[in-house]
């Protein structure tokens, strides 16, 4: 069977569905995870200044 087959027979059915609803799923879990690893520094920067303006709001 080659690599054509193999991707319809998996594709087929529930079963293949789920298969590939579970692949889509984790790779976008890791995409995510390693766009957060990768800008750790500026998201927890960022966070911090946001952090200083709101508590320099003044509130009535």
């Amino acid at each position: 069977m080659n690599l054509i087959d193999r991707a319809k027979y998996v594709m087929c059915g529930e079963q293949g569905a789920s298969n590939v609803e579970i692949i889509i799923w984790i790779s976008v879990v890791l995409v995510i995870a390693t766009a957060l690893f990768l800008f750790k520094d500026s998201i927890v920067g960022f966070l911090g200044k946001a952090s200083g303006q709101v508590d320099g709001l003044q509130v009535k």
